[in-house]
């Protein structure tokens, strides 16, 4: 308890600091938002006076069923945000029509503003110095916002709702008659958002459009289609295949020396030579020097001394007396 308490007092006066309230005001926003700090703030900063609601709709003196809709009774007074649903309402089908009634009160009007844009706050925030004198040194405040996170974007979610459930864009379906259904219904019909079913943050703002389908039964959408999913290989590689990984294990077994120093071939001067280019599968360029007199035998063990894996994977090489360009295949 020792260490609870400096650091209680510590978010009570960076509180107060933040918001001008005394030491008893912010504590009993800390108390609301259940000790964080970041959601005391807000809604010191977001909370207004509600207006009374003016009694303009014709159709209310119409509804005999009007104390019998869905109430909210605050334990501790209004501002406490302990809400304590009203147990005389159960049935499901009166929260899906209070949910539609909410969602034609709240529906924007044609050719309204929209209110995606938050309004710009008239509080001043950030760092600050005071003024100093002649014995008094300036002395620089901290901003007492800058640890506190930036709330999530407002997310907008769809809720359909089908004569046998309801279901969150194109998820899978809620029944009504299953009991733990219920209380999702009743936290959407009060203006919450339930974290499991909407996929959102705690505190995270969230736009629910509603979409009545009362008089069709639950379809599964189908499943969106995604062009160029998987993968692939680039044109021009080598086929993947037993030839090619022996080849790349035996290039990465072999020590940098080796490859460094190529194969000679013992080519007498005194006869006639050619030049023979030999080009492997794995884009290696062997170029030597040969006698007439050599044989295809000697051209493999040149190719073998360079590179034992592709030994027995070289061409054909049908013109060998005129000299040329011999392409390895890979197998």
């Amino acid at each position: 308890m020792s260490e609870a308490a400096p650091d209680r007092d510590a978010q009570i006066a960076q509180l107060a600091s933040l918001t001008g309230l005394d030491a008893a005001q912010a504590e009993r926003y800390l108390n609301a938002s259940n000790g964080d700090l970041r959601l005391a703030a807000s809604l010191f900063f977001d909370e207004t006076p509600a207006p009374a609601e003016a009694a303009s709709d014709p159709d209310v003196d119409n509804d005999e069923h009007k104390d019998d809709e869905h109430q909210d009774f605050f334990a501790g007074g209004e501002k406490s945000g302990l809400a304590v649903q009203n147990p005389n309402q159960a049935n499901p089908r009166d929260q899906i029509n209070n949910i539609l009634k909410r969602a034609r009160q709240n529906a924007p009007r044609p050719g309204g503003d929209g209110d995606d844009e938050p309004a710009a706050s008239s509080h001043f925030r950030g760092a600050g110095t005071t003024l100093g004198g002649d014995d008094t040194p300036s002395r620089t405040i901290p901003d007492a916002t800058a640890n506190i996170p930036a709330p999530p974007p407002r997310a907008h979610r769809e809720l359909h709702l089908w004569r046998d459930g309801f279901s969150v864009d194109d998820g899978d379906l809620f029944r009504y008659d299953d009991p733990a259904n219920a209380r999702t219904l009743e936290m959407i019909n009060t203006g919450h958002a339930p974290l499991h079913i909407l996929n959102v943050e705690h505190g995270q703002e969230v736009d629910v459009e509603v979409h009545a389908h009362k008089d069709e039964d639950y379809k599964k959408p189908k499943k969106k289609y995604v062009p160029f999913s998987g993968s692939g290989n680039r044109l021009g590689s080598p086929t993947p295949g037993a030839s090619v990984a022996a080849a790349t294990s035996s290039r990465t077994a072999a020590p940098p020396s080796t490859a460094a120093v190529p194969p000679t071939v013992d080519v007498d001067s005194s006869t006639p030579q050619l030049m023979l280019q030999i080009r492997l599968g794995d884009g290696t360029r062997l170029s030597s020097r040969f006698n007439t007199t050599h044989t295809i035998g000697d051209v493999y063990d040149f190719v073998g001394r360079a590179s034992p894996a592709s030994q027995s994977l070289l061409g054909d090489m049908a013109e060998f007396k005129r000299g040329g360009v011999v392409v390895q295949k890979w197998k």
